[in-house]
């Protein structure tokens, strides 16, 4: 049995809407959308799937859909660019979930520079809200980090040596410097369907995914968006059991078996998340 955890998905969003229900029975089967060139040996158990909100709506429904089932744990949060939209009742719903039993984690929260929805003073100071959330509920904290690490990286280490901050970096696209500094704070790095794709640009991160310590290592989605390799561009959303293809692209990566990478990255997610969970 080759057992995965999904440290980040969005079953919330609109592109699960048609048919969510046949999404989650794929996840409690452990059934994948398509089937791989390369088969996979043995049947997949989704031990886990964390999903993330991205604003005040999305993360209730994150919260009620973990109601649903123990597979499934939940992040609370305003990601960086819906910041600029959020509302003081916003805030208010986003704190009550972060201190109620049904959330896990402060997520997915951060800064973004690729996309220029919400200016970063903004970004940075929603970041802060969520740090002292994170802190105050003794919960970890999800980093959404892209073309901000310039940004980010100051603001970890004055959070990590102030107030303990501990977490993961979501779907990391750094170079292996920022890998390095991430590891000696503390966080965990998840990797996503990027560290699949075969183009040459995405070469710091295959190497950022060869250095982790095993014992930082997690997998995830990202689902809908992302789809590994070879279904990048052919498959129209992805999906939570999809993270099997990425624990193989790590098991190649780093010379050693599908069957470990899954066992192993499962059992860091469980000891992450899983301590902090008490469904409601």
């Amino acid at each position: 049995m080759i057992t995965i955890f999904d440290t980040h998905a969005h079953l919330d969003l609109e592109q699960f809407s048609p048919d969510r229900e046949a999404v989650i029975r794929r996840i409690e089967s452990g059934t994948l959308p398509v089937v791989p060139d390369e088969p996979i040996s043995q049947p997949i158990e989704m031990t886990g799937v964390l999903l993330a909100g991205i604003d005040a709506q999305s993360s209730i429904c994150c919260a009620e859909l973990a109601k649903r089932s123990p597979i499934f744990h939940a992040a609370a949060a305003i990601h960086p660019n819906y910041v600029v939209n959020a509302a003081d009742n916003d805030w208010k719903i986003i704190t009550e979930l972060a201190h109620s039993d049904s959330v896990a984690v402060i997520g997915e929260t951060g800064l973004d520079r690729y996309w220029d929805h919400t200016p970063i003073e903004q970004q940075i100071n929603a970041l802060w809200r969520h740090i002292d959330l994170a802190v105050q509920t003794a919960k970890p904290i999800q980093i959404h980090c892209r073309d901000a690490w310039d940004d980010m990286l100051p603001i970890l280490r004055q959070a990590v040596k102030e107030q303990g901050l501990t977490g993961i970096i979501h779907a990391f696209s750094g170079e292996p410097e920022q890998a390095a500094e991430c590891i000696e704070l503390g966080f965990y790095l998840s990797f996503a369907g990027s560290v699949t794709y075969r183009n040459a640009k995405f070469s710091p991160l295959r190497e950022s995914a060869q250095m982790v310590p095993i014992d930082r290592l997690l997998i995830e989605t990202d689902s809908p968006y992302m789809p590994p390799h070879p279904f990048r561009g052919k498959l129209k959303r992805n999906e939570p059991t999809m993270a099997v293809m990425v624990a193989l692209r790590l098991a190649e990566l780093r010379a050693t078996t599908l069957e470990s990478i899954a066992k192993t990255t499962s059992q860091n997610a469980r000891q992450l998340l899983c301590t902090n969970v008490k469904k409601g």
